[in-house]
């Protein structure tokens, strides 16, 4: 971990939560990134809490996938393997999806209006060039309508798996979040208001493994996923 300050100090009766909160900021705004140690000592120290109240927040963000702790040597920001990178945006496809059909059979007029709302603030945020901004607001459309699928042990899994993806995939490539790449989540709400089965399952398929196979050739850096992602491939 760099040895500058990188946290501010917090009240010594702080609870963990604030110190996950103040370590998950630190990730989505590029202070740390996947692969850096996280000493307990110096996170202590800087924040001014006690190492305890550190370990805590720690094994918080372990729960939440966002960093590994291997007993007895580091805890490190969570960073996945172009293997790792590929089964995960597979399986994002599969879940996604059936969150999705889930989500169409219960959602109301006004959730789909909430979520276009998202699309527009993700929109804005690509028109700023502001990367923490449109990564915290991509997970915020893409958490809304996991909720909407009405099982939240589906929510859950799909949070604790892409969250740290998301974040992974855009320090690993630096590729620019932009404008026409939220305005690309139209369709996903578009196709929730407006189609039926089973035209509504494969635009809702195209369309996620399209985001998919663009992060993960991205990511391996040869232009093209070696087995691709969901069964197609996209621009």
């Amino acid at each position: 971990m760099p040895s500058e300050l990188l946290f501010q100090s917090l009240n010594p009766l702080s609870l963990p939560d604030r110190v996950a909160k103040e370590l998950k900021d630190a990730l989505f705004s590029g202070r740390i990134k996947p692969g850096d140690a996280i000493v307990e000592r110096q996170v202590a120290q800087q924040m001014k809490v006690g190492t305890p109240v550190v370990r805590e927040a720690l094994i918080s963000l372990q729960a939440q996938g966002f960093v590994r702790r291997i007993a007895n040597t580091a805890t490190r920001v969570t960073q996945f393997t172009d293997d790792e990178v590929r089964q995960l945006y597979r399986l994002r496809v599969e879940l996604e999806t059936t969150a999705l059909q889930w989500a169409k059979r219960r959602v109301t007029p006004a959730e789909i209006e909430e979520l276009r709302t998202l699309v527009d603030e993700l929109v804005e945020s690509g028109l700023e060039g502001d990367p923490r901004k449109f990564l915290e607001r991509d997970l915020a459309f893409h958490s809304r309508y996991w909720e909407l699928s009405g099982n939240p042990f589906l929510a859950d899994t799909l949070k604790r798996l892409m969250a740290p993806l998301f974040v992974f995939a855009f320090f690993g490539t630096r590729k620019e979040l932009t404008a026409p790449m939220a305005r690309e989540h139209y369709e996903l709400v578009d196709a929730l208001r407006d189609l039926d089965e089973p035209e509504f399952t494969d635009t809702v398929r195209r369309k996620l493994s399209g985001f998919a196979t663009r992060w993960v050739s991205a990511i391996a850096g040869n232009g093209n996923a070696k087995d691709g992602v969901g069964g197609t491939h996209h621009p």
